[in-house]
């Protein structure tokens, strides 16, 4: 099997190591490539370095820093170093933090994935919630020792109902039983707002200093779905389709008279 590796937290990331350990329980090592951003790209979502020329650096002969996103280093690797032989699967992350419900949108490590899936390939993006004010040594422990065998289980059963879509699996904090039993399908949820809010640095006159950060205070306004179950102690397995119609929408909007 042929694994595509990448990430948006970048090529050095503590989480991208515990993924290329997930790929040696399902390949060997020989058929891993890594193809990640040189810094850290996170909430980049899906953009590109259109029109804008950036360097990839060779680590070795199956590992590569690129100077870009983490959905530049989908295209390079697809359309360059894997042109005539491409992955059987890609794998992004292991993310710092979770990518729930909103989270999607912005996530440079699901938008990776959502480039693969767009190209036909089977692709899983993988995130870990982490435990507020407590250090541990390896956050990553739970997912190395199931990873393997669920991305594993994942792969041979994508099917055609899964056609360009990408799976979003996100591992909680702290798991409420043992694999697999803690493992929950779940619809990718909402939440109040974005994830994201506004902090004005310093500002004068006609100048503004700002930063965006995330915001602590937010809850789900769905229940059972990728948030709610995550934070409750389960891995949440969550379809996301690169298909755009909505049926219900397109009939709505053609009942407009214009």
């Amino acid at each position: 099997m042929r694994i595509l590796i990448t990430n948006d937290d970048g090529f050095d990331a503590a989480g991208i190591k515990s993924l290329k350990k997930i790929a040696l329980g399902m390949s060997n090592a020989e058929n891993i490539f890594v193809v990640a951003p040189k810094a850290n790209q996170s909430a980049k979502s899906r953009s590109v370095s259109y029109k804008t020329a950036f360097n990839i650096i060779r680590k070795n002969s199956n590992e590569y820093s690129v100077e870009g996103t983490p959905t530049d280093c989908i295209i390079f690797a697809l359309d360059h170093i894997m042109k005539n032989k491409k992955p059987d699967i890609i794998l992004s992350g292991i993310n710092w933090g979770y990518n729930l419900s909103e989270d999607i949108f912005y996530s440079g490590t699901v938008a990776a994935a959502a480039e693969g899936a767009d190209r036909g390939i089977p692709s899983i993006a993988l995130s870990q919630a982490y435990k507020e004010h407590k250090q541990e040594l390896n956050p990553y422990l739970f997912a190395e020792s199931c990873g393997s065998k669920l991305c594993l289980s994942l792969y041979e059963n994508f099917s055609v109902a899964l056609e360009k879509t990408a799976l979003n699996v996100n591992f909680p904090a702290n798991p409420l039983v043992k694999y697999p039993d803690c493992i929950k399908i779940a619809m990718v949820g909402q939440r109040e707002r974005s994830n994201f809010g506004i902090n004005i640095v310093s500002k004068s006159q006609n100048l503004y200093t700002a930063m965006i950060d995330s915001i602590s205070t937010n809850r789900s306004l769905t229940s059972n779905d990728d948030y709610v179950n995550c934070l409750n102690g389960y891995i949440t397995i969550s379809p996301v389709s690169m298909c755009l119609q909505k049926e219900t929408s397109v009939e709505e909007l053609r009942k407009v008279k214009f």
